[in-house]
């Protein structure tokens, strides 16, 4: 337990670039001292030392043995707790790794050292409301119910061997790969021999060269094919390069799909004809267009609320936003992706800048006008997810805490209303007869 005296620390707080703190703090030698002692005594209480028994080590030979220790624990203690008290004293509150430098203890002290870390903005809260906002409206693109059953029946498609014709686009095949230019000084990173490969045509599963070397045979056929590699092929040896493959079509694979007829549509669900599926359909894409529609006036709003109240963001919040949408982009990093990754990085700064400052700004908002979802609120939703699923509200609430799920229904009731505070401070315009007359699901 620290005995440190903030009170006795001498503190400068140096503001850096954008939310960057600087520390210069110096400790009073007296509370190296003390710290120098209780540490000798922690030694002599636990060393076994030859000639001495065990908790009876003199005080000087300790520091005859081990001073250099003691004397580098020391510092790196107070040096914490100096820091951890100057920070607390002076209301700051890192949002990185505090890097310490220039630590000094010269003879007769003090003990002195800089801190450096960034913190977290004060974030201002000028105006957020009398914007104008143009709802985008409500709009399901034609044939889209037509295009959901069309792959509600290639889902259910049942695959027939074809031994006869050449594939086409939407049939599966089976194709045996033979590299044939490998040369004297290299070997094929999978050893010798044909490899295997299952893929459907057209959905750009293969190489476009490969996909047309396929369609130019018959089941069982083989032929050699000259094979072109793209510039942003994974494997860099192989970028913009041409390769000669043997290519067998071990065997093609055509869909046979079902009728679009009551039966099918009984075999999808609680549907007696495709009358009742259509409607069904139609009415998920007319509620996802509206989710979309309330989406994007949500993000026009804020994006006038995050413009009409400039501040600094840390840069460290920047880059790990900008380093979480980049793996999202690339999956996982490699060596070869590096150099693609510093460029995707700087295209998408902007973004991420918005992003953080937006995620602040909203927290402010939030926290000043009281908008964080209650205790009661999210019961009421676990409820009713309890009620749907016909299961005991503890062991719901139960499943969801354990998943995090919980915390993601409380962020989501809080957003919503952040939301509705928000556009009650301005005036959407355009908003569709559908939507002034729908319930407002976002509500909770």
């Amino acid at each position: 337990m620290s005995t440190l005296d903030a009170s006795r620390l001498e503190v400068k707080v140096v503001s850096g670039e954008g939310c960057r703190r600087n520390l210069e703090v110096a400790v009073p030698i007296e509370y190296v001292d003390v710290e120098r002692r209780a540490l000798t005594r922690s030694y002599a209480s636990r060393l076994k030392l030859k000639g001495f028994r065990k908790g009876r080590v003199p005080g000087q030979v300790i520091a005859k043995r081990y001073g250099q220790a003691i004397e580098e624990e020391a510092v790196e203690r107070l040096v914490r707790q100096a820091c951890d008290a100057a920070m607390e004293q002076h209301g700051l509150r890192p949002v990185t790794d505090v890097d310490v430098n220039d630590v000094r203890l010269p003879s007769g002290g003090p003990l002195s050292f800089t801190a450096s870390f960034e913190v977290r903005p004060t974030v201002p809260l000028g105006r957020i409301g009398g914007f104008r906002v143009e709802h985008p409206g409500v709009e399901v693109p034609d044939r889209a119910v037509d295009r959901i059953l069309e792959r509600l029946r290639g889902e259910h498609a049942a695959w027939r061997t074809a031994s006869n014709g050449r594939p086409e686009p939407g049939d599966s095949v089976t194709v045996a790969l033979t590299r044939l230019d490998i040369g004297p000084d290299e070997s094929d990173e999978d050893g010798p021999g044909s490899r295997q490969y299952d893929f459907v045509l057209g959905q750009g599963q293969a190489l476009p060269d490969i996909e047309d070397a396929v369609r130019s045979l018959v089941a069982g056929g083989t032929d050699e094919f000259d094979i072109g590699f793209p510039d942003d092929f994974p494997d860099e040896s192989r970028r913009g390069r041409s390769q000669r493959l043997r290519i067998e079509l071990l065997s093609r694979r055509v869909p046979e799909l079902p009728e679009l007829d009551d039966a099918f549509a009984r075999t999808l669900g609680d549907f007696q004809d495709m009358d009742a599926l259509r409607a069904r359909i139609g009415e998920d894409l007319e509620r996802e267009a509206r989710s979309t529609s309330e989406s994007e006036v949500n993000n026009r709003l804020m994006r006038l609320i995050v413009e009409a109240n400039p501040f600094e963001v840390p840069e460290s919040m920047v880059a790990a936003y900008t380093d979480a949408l980049v793996k999202d982009i690339q999956g996982a990093e490699g060596e070869e992706m590096r150099e693609a990754g510093e460029k995707l990085r700087e295209e998408i700064r902007p973004t991420s800048e918005f992003a953080v400052r937006r995620e602040l700004l909203a927290a402010r908002i939030t926290d000043e006008h009281g908008l964080q979802a209650s205790e009661e609120e999210v019961d009421a939703r676990v409820e009713a997810l309890a009620r749907n699923m016909g299961e005991p509200r503890a062991r719901v609430r139960a499943r969801l805490r354990k998943s995090g799920a919980l915390r993601s229904i409380e962020r989501g009731l809080t957003e919503a209303k952040l939301f509705a505070f928000l556009r009650e401070q301005s005036e959407i315009a355009g908003v569709p007869d559908e939507i002034e007359a729908a319930p407002d699901e976002g509500k909770p």
